[in-house]
């Protein structure tokens, strides 16, 4: 079981790490702000609700057993909505080969 625990949360950790730099780097230079404060509105509800949320459930259910279901589903979700990105690793444009690369502009 702590294998299984060890290997869930380096998952987890390796896409919390990186969901921010994706949405940095999906964005135009005007709008990162923009979409910073929408990504971490949204990481912060995430973290407010689902405490209550997952405690509405194991009241419901009169034991702790729903946690696994509970994480496995929005686990997923947050897959399924991974997959609706379109954008891949960003290419350099404008890129100077050879002897104009150490051309400087003034």
């Amino acid at each position: 079981m702590y294998i299984i625990f060890a290997l869930a949360g380096i998952g987890w950790a390796t896409i919390n790490v990186n969901s921010f730099p994706m949405v940095v780097e999906l964005t135009k230079g005007g709008d990162v702000g923009k979409y910073t404060g929408f990504y971490y509105t949204a990481s912060m509800a995430a973290q407010s609700i689902t405490p209550t949320l997952s405690g509405i459930f194991m009241d419901l259910t009169g034991t702790m057993k729903v946690l696994f279901p509970y994480a496995s589903i929005f686990v997923a979700l947050a897959f399924v909505t991974m997959l609706f990105v379109k954008h891949g690793d960003s290419i350099p444009t404008n890129v100077k080969k050879g002897l104009e690369a150490l051309d400087v502009d003034d």
